[in-house]
């Protein structure tokens, strides 16, 4: 089940619609390598079922990287661990840039967080995604050094990964259509 907030959703006149999909993580921190795996299973539906424009990217800073990453994109689909006091393992959120809060690679305390690469690529004159969702999947351990994620987790990937997937398509679909 997602739970949804308003996502940003902007699409520019006469723009090509390209679309980055970008998974975020740490392959070795269990619940915290979700966003890359959900990645991998978007690859692999792309290989069965291509869509012009779309590329899947993975990241295991994000921050300052975020700007080289998905600059030039007209959309972008972030997914990432969220960690939460009392989580609801396996729970997927959109969000949007705003609220963003509870991950280290979405609002970090070393680097920025997604919201200020936005701002700085803006103030850089850097053409960023005006379309922009975020899945985040709540995640029950994100301490454990283990390259295996917990069931909960475990079992959302394939199914965002579609819903990410056919998010993708939704987009190339309706800028052919306009």
């Amino acid at each position: 089940m997602i739970q949804e907030t308003q996502a940003r959703d902007k699409i520019e006149d006469n723009q090509p619609v390209t679309v980055a999909i970008l998974g975020l993580g740490n392959p070795v921190l269990c619940d915290d390598a979700v966003g890359l795996h959900v990645a991998a299973e978007v690859k692999r539906l792309l290989r069965e079922e291509p869509i012009i424009g779309v590329t899947v990217l993975t990241s295991t800073r994000a921050g300052f990287e975020l700007i080289e990453l998905l600059s030039g994109f007209s959309h972008a689909l972030i997914i990432d661990c969220l960690e939460l006091p009392h989580p609801v393992p396996g729970c997927i959120r959109r969000l949007e840039l705003s609220s963003l809060c509870g991950s280290v690679r979405l609002v970090g305390v070393h680097d920025i967080s997604v919201v200020d690469a936005f701002e700085l690529a803006s103030t850089l004159g850097t053409r960023m995604p005006g379309t922009v969702e975020i899945y985040a999947v709540e995640g029950g351990d994100t301490q454990t050094l283990i390259e295996e994620m917990t069931p909960s987790v475990t079992a959302v990937v394939a199914p965002l990964a579609r819903s990410v997937h056919a998010r993708a398509a939704e987009w190339v679909r309706e800028a052919h259509s306009v």
